[in-house]
């Protein structure tokens, strides 16, 4: 499979600023981190689905003051690399893990485990053979095709067709591999009613393994990304919410529900400063600016007001050498990228 990396934006995020060199005399962009207000939307969401174990996307941005901010929060978080599960222990000691990138070899595997991941996301029935003779807590996830065309979203074909799931269920117990669920791949910014047709799919599949092997899902994992456009539409959140809790009803099914988000963390908390103009910024540039040089400053306390009249301000404070993390493979993207 092609490696790609996901973008914060269906059209791609525009160019970064370029690299400050040693004979360039204008300053290097700034990018600014509202870690209160990320931390604040983060809790809004779990506070408007209830029912769902929402992560946070660490590919999405990885500064260590934004990690802190949804630790803080008692958050769980979406890892695709070592090098992300690092990051994340750097900064909680006890983090909850969805792990959704390729594991090749058990060694990966184990790795993972011992930093604390339990739940894996496989894409392929060969990914499964890394997994044989895992410990007896370890769940893996199957990712299911969208019902969607893949191709009209700008992802990859990924996952498994409905018609191999029943067939990775038995090749997984084969290797003494607990399937715990299934996961999604909703289009980007996916309505109400394509998560309800995606779930209602999922459902229909996950009665079919639990008919033809006796196997009852533990998770059902809706994707990243989430919950699509309504991150900005509150109402279409209340009919979401409505939706999930009426087609899985956790409750008596007892099937836990998790998601991935990013955008709708981060949306708002995020500005760069270029010269005299200041913007609005989605993670991906901002994350683009950063590993182009630029300086950080993360908001707090009395920082955060005045923001637009005092940004000439932050550079007194700044922070250099931050690299953000690239997985390898991304769970899902938005627009392809090498």
């Amino acid at each position: 499979m092609p490696a790609v990396t996901r973008t914060a934006d269906p059209i791609g995020a525009p160019a970064a600023p370029a690299a400050v060199t040693a004979g360039d005399l204008r300053e290097p962009p700034l990018v600014v981190i509202d870690v209160e207000r990320a931390a604040g939307r983060y809790l809004e969401l779990r506070a408007a689905f209830p029912w769902v174990d929402v992560h946070y996307d660490v590919s999405a941005l990885s500064h260590p003051a934004l990690l802190d901010a949804i630790a803080a929060a008692s958050g769980a978080f979406e890892v695709a690399t070592p090098a992300s599960v690092n990051a994340v222990i750097a900064r909680d000691g006890r983090p909850r893990f969805l792990h959704t990138g390729l594991l090749a070899h058990r060694a990966e595997v184990d790795a993972a485990y011992a930093a604390g991941v339990r739940r894996f996301v496989v894409d392929a029935q060969n990914d499964l053979d890394a997994f044989a003779g895992a410990p007896d807590d370890v769940r893996v996830l199957l990712r299911l095709r969208p019902l969607a065309d893949p191709r009209s979203a700008h992802r990859a074909s990924r996952g498994f067709a409905p018609d191999q799931i029943v067939r990775a269920v038995r090749a997984a117990s084969d290797r003494d591999v607990c399937v715990g669920g299934l996961s999604l791949q909703p289009p980007a910014h996916s309505s109400p009613s394509g998560y309800v047709a995606e779930i209602a799919h999922a459902a229909a599949v996950a009665a079919d393994v639990r008919a033809a092997v006796g196997l009852r899902f533990e998770f059902l994992d809706l994707g990243d990304g989430f919950p699509g456009r309504a991150a900005t539409r509150p109402a279409e959140q209340s009919e979401l919410a409505r939706a999930v809790r009426a087609i899985v009803a956790p409750a008596t099914s007892h099937v836990s529900i998790i998601a991935s988000a990013s955008r709708a963390v981060t949306a708002g908390c995020l500005s760069v400063v270029d010269g005299a103009s200041a913007r609005e910024a989605d993670p991906a540039y901002a994350s683009e600016c950063i590993d182009a040089g630029a300086d950080v400053r993360v908001l707090t306390g009395a920082l955060r007001s005045g923001l637009r009249e005092r940004l000439s301000f932050f550079r007194a404070d700044t922070e250099r050498g931050h690299r953000v993390l690239r997985p390898r493979r991304a769970r899902a993207t938005w627009s392809p990228a090498g």
